[in-house]
């Protein structure tokens, strides 16, 4: 059972490697992730911020947008797993920071 899913992810990653469909299919699905993230106006707001450059707690983040924590990190959270934000943790304190390659590379293959 393991070789036959070591086998299948093997044939995927090939398929990607060698197949233009399969990876334009890969990159539209990340595409859509990413404006699926971005579809709303408070995370439109956040990426804007964050597009400033730099590092940004949680805290810095929901005072300067005017919005509670709890609210920023749900927000958050879904920034992160599309990849259009990175997190960093150092001990209690997670600092964001706009992905900008994953935003550039978005545009550009939406435009090519």
């Amino acid at each position: 059972m393991r070789t036959q899913v070591l086998v299948k992810l093997l044939d995927e990653e090939d398929q990607l490697k060698y197949d233009p469909h399969m990876r334009e299919l890969r990159e539209s699905e990340q595409q859509a992730r990413i404006f699926a993230a971005l579809a709303d106006p408070v995370r439109v707001r956040i990426v804007r911020e964050l597009m400033g450059g730099g590092e940004y707690t949680g805290t810095a983040l929901a005072q300067e947008l005017g919005i509670s924590l709890a609210l920023f990190c749900h927000h958050s959270r879904i920034l992160v797993e599309s990849g259009v934000v990175t997190k960093r943790k150092e001990a209690q304190t997670a600092y964001l920071r706009a992905n900008r390659r994953v935003l550039a590379d978005c545009m550009k293959n939406l435009l090519a």
